[in-house]
């Protein structure tokens, strides 16, 4: 079973920062469509009065390992850039949004808080897993139902939990069935149930799924579901301006896109 590791839904993401920034001269030619470079003298980004000047991003990049004289890929150039700019708005002096808010905001689910947490229950089949889905839904004690139906030790291990999923993990897992499933669940929809597949795209097993509400969220994963709120509301309100040359900021997401 997949296990997803729970992390602040606005966290700085620096998962494969230098493989995006160490290119061959081959990779950088074959991508150089639509790339940037630093020649120009105008300053980067700005969050508030804190300024990324192209001299600043120019050394930052080398000390990631980028080449100093070639064209670099503008979606690692964006990334970049949101990186900066989420370190300076979570240095930010805020007073972050309350519990009751951040409770709230969870239990509607992944569109409202960015985090969804949820418990599993992996079995043979699809009429195993309808069976504890209709069970759970109606109310059924899920650490007895894991007790008695799972087949995955892993999960039998850690009473079931598979972890907490981002909205930026769900995108990046694409199709992935159980994890759309996992996707849909809220406070108020908060059993579902779907087949696994193999590396060969065969059905293998089937996984119960079940949301866990805030109130029963681990203080770790509570910390880091309220982090993500606090971050997505600072870069709501942050005052933020990226260059044309690179893009625009995006609060929703949080993120540097292309322009259009």
């Amino acid at each position: 079973m997949p296990r997803a590791r729970g992390t602040g839904g606005g966290s700085v993401r620096r998962v494969n920062r230098r493989f995006l920034l160490a290119l061959s001269a081959t990779a950088v030619a074959a991508l150089s469509t639509g790339c940037a470079t630093f020649s120009d003298s105008s300053n980067v980004a700005r969050v508030g009065d804190a300024t990324l000047t192209n001299d600043d991003f120019q050394a930052q990049l080398l000390e990631l390992g980028a080449p100093d004289d070639q064209l670099l890929p503008a979606e690692a150039i964006r990334a970049e850039i949101t990186t900066w700019i989420q370190e300076q708005v979570a240095a930010t002096d805020t007073d972050g949004v309350s519990p009751d808010v951040a409770a709230e905001r969870y239990d509607a689910g992944l569109e409202s808080s960015g985090t969804v947490c949820i418990n599993g229950i992996v079995v043979e089949d699809q009429d195993t897993a309808t069976s504890i889905a209709d069970d759970l839904a109606g109310g059924g004690d899920f650490t007895a139902l894991l007790a008695a139906e799972n087949l995955d030790p892993s999960l039998g291990d850690v009473g079931g939990d598979v972890g907490c999923l981002t909205s930026d993990q769900i995108a990046e897992a694409g199709d992935v069935p159980f994890v759309e499933v996992a996707a849909s669940l809220t406070a108020d929809n908060s059993v579902g149930s779907s087949p696994l597949f193999d590396q060969l795209g065969n059905e293998f097993a089937w996984v119960v799924l079940q949301f866990r509400t805030f109130d029963e969220l681990s203080p770790a994963d509570a910390d880091a579901v309220t982090a993500g709120l606090d971050t997505a509301a600072q870069l709501a309100d942050a005052d933020v301006f990226v260059s044309p040359r690179y893009g625009t900021f995006d609060a929703a997401s949080g993120q540097v896109v292309p322009l259009g």
